[in-house]
Formats: C-alpha cells, structure tokens, sequence
C-alpha cells in the first residue's frame, strides 16, 4: 500500500504565516510577537482554519477523487522561510485532511529537533500533533553525516519488505556511536534549556532593534530559531531589495558574524545558532547588527557595490 502511494501526490508547505495574532497570545513561549492585533483566543488562531481550507482546496485539484494522497510534509517551524510559525490549530486540522485522502503525515525535524526550539524537543510537540513519518539530520550528528528517520511498525514493515532502498552505510557503528555522544551531550549540557534562556535574550534584542530602526520589519522565533525581516519601510512593508540584504550580510561579516539568509523574498537573516552559544555571543550579535543598522539608516553602509543594476 505504501509503495504504491510513492507514484502519487505529495503535498508539502512552502511557507506558513504567522497568522493574525497578537501580543498576548500570539506566538507561545517567545518574547517576539506581531506587532498587529487581532481577535484570536488563546488557544486557536483563527487564520489556522482559513490556510486548512487551502490546503484541502489544493486536494481537491491534485485528488478529485478524494484519494491518491501519498503524504503531507511539513516543519515545526520554517527553515527556509525564515521561522515562520504556523498558527494555532492547523497542524492539527492539516494532518485530519492528509488522512481523509488516504495519505500520511510527515514532519522535518532536521532544523527544529533536539531541542532547537527550547521549550520542546521536536517541533511536532509544539503544535500538539503525532506525525506518522519523522525525518532529521544534520544536528543529531554534530557534524557527522548521519540522518535518521522514525514511523510506525506498519510503515517501518512495509518499507522494510520493498526493493525500493539499499543504504551502504546505514546504521553503521560509528555513525551510530555520534549520534548517541551528541544526544547525550544535549541532555548533559542542558542544550534545550539553554536555548531557551540565550535565544530570549536574542529576541529580546531583535525587539530593541525592531523598535529602533525602519528597516526592521518583522522579528520571529523560539528558543534558537529566529529570524529578522528587512524591510524598504515599516509603512509600506515592501521586502529590502537582495543587493542590500547582501550588503547587511557583508558588513556584519566584517564584523565578526556570520548570517545566513533566506524568505521567501531573501529578506531576512536566518539565525541558528550552535545550541551552546551563550549570552556574550548574544550581546556580542545585537551590538554588531545595532552598528550595521545604524550605518544603513544613516546612509553609510555601502550598498551600492552590491547593485547588479549599477
């Protein structure tokens, strides 16, 4: 059954929004909030019913016959997109839809597992949902190549009795052995606390710095998965142009840190952190990031090389 399912339809999100949430019970668990309001309750958000009702629309495009559905994959948190959260309820509303067309639920804790997020070891708890499928890598080796994946017994046999994959190095005794010295380091070191401590202290100063300066548009997060949106104003929210982006990215360099971008619009600095990164390395990153910011407001940042129009 499910192999025949990997010939037919996979679903995937390419962003979710933050959907129209407030201070006090927007994003859970991080200092950074929208700054629009709404009339959300503090346990749903009422655009979680509205991005569901797309998701099954989509459905019934790709599967008019109401199956054919293979799986919906989806992140805790967007990493690409620059942490974005989805909003209340639709993880859960999403997996009953996936379901209802025969398909099954996978969630990518490659950049939001182990702890990342400070307050939940996978990014599946946070939204409250048991997915069928969970993927990750990267972290789970600290550097060593290794990847993982956990399903059901029913899955796992399914998958097991086809021809469909052959893996050299899978399960290998090293590989093995990393991934049990990073696990253990993560709870000897109290890694997922730390996260939340040091990635507050973060976004309490990406607030500071979104009410400081125009550019800033947006600031989201939790624990040490954050992000920062540059925009051309607040008032017209237009993304900052790449070649200026790319500008941010070089001074700050220059500076002693290093960001990586991304978004929809490649506007924003994706910021992830080692989950050891400490207090001084925070206010080392807000102080850097206050002076480049600085020097763009006040036209000293030079931009200009980086215009491929110039």
């Amino acid at each position: 059954w499910y192999q025949r399912r990997v010939r037919e339809a996979v679903v995937s999100t390419q962003s979710t929004g933050s959907g129209g949430i407030n201070a006090e019970y927007g994003r859970d668990g991080t200092p950074c909030q929208t700054l629009r309001t709404c009339d959300c309750g503090p346990e749903t958000c009422n655009a979680a019913g509205m991005y569901a009702n797309q998701y099954e629309d989509h459905l019934m495009a790709i599967c008019p016959a109401g199956k054919g559905l293979a799986a919906f994959i989806a992140e805790g948190m967007g990493g690409m997109t620059a942490a974005m959260m989805a909003p209340k309820g639709f993880y859960e509303k999403a997996f009953d839809i996936t379901k209802r067309y025969g398909g099954v639920n996978i969630m990518d804790e490659v950049q939001t597992g182990f702890g990342r997020l400070g307050t939940h070891f996978w990014g599946f708890e946070y939204h409250g949902v048991k997915p069928d499928i969970i993927t990750a890598a990267k972290s789970i080796g600290n550097g060593f190549p290794l990847a993982m994946c956990i399903t059901t017994p029913e899955i796992a046999e399914a998958f097991a009795n086809s021809s469909l994959h052959f893996n050299t190095f899978g399960g290998n005794a090293i590989a093995s052995a990393a991934g049990h010295a990073t696990l253990k380091a993560i709870d000897d070191d109290g890694l997922m606390e730390n996260c939340r401590v040091v990635g507050n202290h973060f976004l309490e100063g990406y607030n500071y710095l979104r009410d400081k300066y125009d550019n800033v548009g947006d600031v989201r997060g939790k624990g040490l998965m954050m992000a920062m949106e540059f925009v051309e104003t607040k008032e017209t929210m237009k993304p900052l142009p790449l070649y200026k982006v790319n500008a941010i990215l070089e001074r700050a360099k220059d500076l002693g840190v290093l960001f990586g971008k991304g978004g929809i619009y490649v506007n924003c600095l994706r910021i992830q952190p080692p989950m050891c990164t400490t207090i001084a390395d925070a206010e080392f990153t807000i102080q850097v990031l206050d002076k480049v910011l600085a020097e763009l407001a006040e036209g000293l940042l030079d931009v200009e090389s980086f215009n491929p129009n110039k």
